[in-house]
């Protein structure tokens, strides 16, 4: 007998996947404040950062978070494809329609937070890409592991062709460098002042920018090929059972331990790399590919640590309470930010040091962590996440608990990426 065709129970819900998506968006909002409080170069290039420590702090964070965490962001999406689709066919409904669906709001919400709030919003090419990556969600495991692997292979040919370009073709190179290394001191203070202005400043920069962010970088730049390739294997690792917590604790930590060696080796060579020629774009440029294997390695490391972690008992609630909002959490971090930098309200933009911004990050972590149980004790969903569900499935969905239940389950079977 076919289910009603409902969005996820928290009783069916992975605890793995929401632990996972709760450190994401921590780690997401700690690598994307840097490009909130500074003009973009600030982001790609460590070495323009005025304070004593503040190289140190960037190299650490590369180490730890850069691209990794993003990843795991990415693939867990893709897991989720899969799961709304099985739910939306075991209740007869259409699984390509809900996804389908669920998508083109979702687009709507990234092209809001791209033009209102922050030009590095992720959730437009989610929904974009997501769009493409519905329609291998039916293919087996093994198949899709292949189909994974080669477009994979390809999207980081493609990317580091992109992205070692400009240090052969002088030309490129000059213009490139002067957005992305902060070459010209032109760019930086025309950025900066745009950023301290008014509202309407800011949204016709983006409006002007968002061109070049989703087809330069999405479709010329190979990031959306190698976007979907990343939801294509968060999609094979829910079929083979990783992502269901179905592994053993022995084959989680071998494989925490090798592909964060691995990841961990390659940031090594990178930043002795980028010391050894004073910073130089050229070297950024060519050493592109090691940086984005990097983070593919260590994401999916990082990925089988959380495994190894809750295997041997570690509940860590908070941090699943932060990935069950996550939705609300990634765009609630992107309003902090701009609130505090951009010129309409804090007005700091350009005048803070990386080691700063770390401290507004330990801030911010704490607040979510604190506030993500506290809100799902008194309701069932994040308030953008029971939105975005209510739309998707064209019916309000329950909000408030009610006074019998109002804690949310400590054990769950399975989830629905938000």
């Amino acid at each position: 007998m076919a289910t009603a065709d409902t969005p996820v129970r928290e009783g069916d819900r992975l605890d793995y996947l929401d632990v996972l998506r709760g450190f994401a968006v921590l780690a997401i909002f700690a690598v994307n404040i840097k490009g909130m409080a500074a003009p973009f170069a600030y982001y790609m290039n460590a070495s323009l950062w005025p304070g004593e420590y503040d190289l140190l702090v960037a190299e650490i964070q590369a180490f730890i978070i850069d691209n990794k965490w993003r990843t795991n962001f990415t693939a867990l999406f893709g897991a989720g494809l899969v799961l709304i689709s099985m739910k939306a066919d075991a209740a007869g409904a259409k699984g390509t329609g809900r996804i389908l669906l669920r998508n083109s709001w979702l687009l709507l919400f990234g092209v809001i937070h791209l033009l209102l709030i922050w030009m590095g919003d992720i959730l437009t090419v989610y929904a974009l890409t997501g769009f493409v990556a519905i329609w291998f969600r039916n293919l087996s495991g093994r198949t899709l592991g292949w189909c994974t692997l080669g477009i994979m292979i390809v999207a980081l040919a493609w990317t580091s062709m992109f992205g070692v370009g400009p240090a052969f073709v002088p030309e490129l190179g000059a213009e490139v460098s002067a957005i992305m290394w902060g070459s010209d001191p032109a760019v930086l203070d025309a950025e900066t002042a745009t950023y301290l202005g008014g509202v309407g400043g800011h949204i016709q920069n983006r409006l002007h920018s968002a061109f070049d962010y989703l087809v330069m970088y999405g479709l010329v730049g190979g990031q959306f090929l190698l976007t979907l390739s990343i939801m294509l294997a968060g999609m094979w690792l829910f079929k083979i059972g990783f992502y269901k917590g179905a592994w053993s604790g022995g084959n989680y930590l071998l494989l925490a331990i090798i592909g964060l060696a691995l990841a961990w080796g390659l940031e090594a060579l990178h930043a002795n790399a980028m010391a050894s020629s004073g910073w130089s774009f050229e070297t950024f440029s060519i050493y592109t590919p090691v940086a984005t294997i990097a983070g593919l390695v260590g994401a999916f490391g990082y990925a089988a640590l959380v495994g190894f972690l809750l295997k041997i008992g570690l509940k860590l609630r908070p941090v699943a309470a932060a990935g069950r909002m996550a939705f609300t959490n990634y765009i609630s971090c992107s309003l902090i930010g701009t609130t505090i930098f951009y010129g309409h309200a804090g007005g700091l933009f350009g005048q803070v040091t990386n080691l700063q911004l770390m401290g507004i990050v330990g801030v911010t972590w704490l607040a979510i962590l604190i506030w993500s149980p506290i809100w799902l004790k008194h309701f069932h969903f994040g308030p953008l996440e029971w939105l975005w569900r209510s739309l998707t499935y064209w019916q309000v969905q329950p909000f408030r608990r009610k006074a019998r239940d109002e804690a949310p389950p400590e054990r769950t079977e399975s989830a629905e990426t938000a």
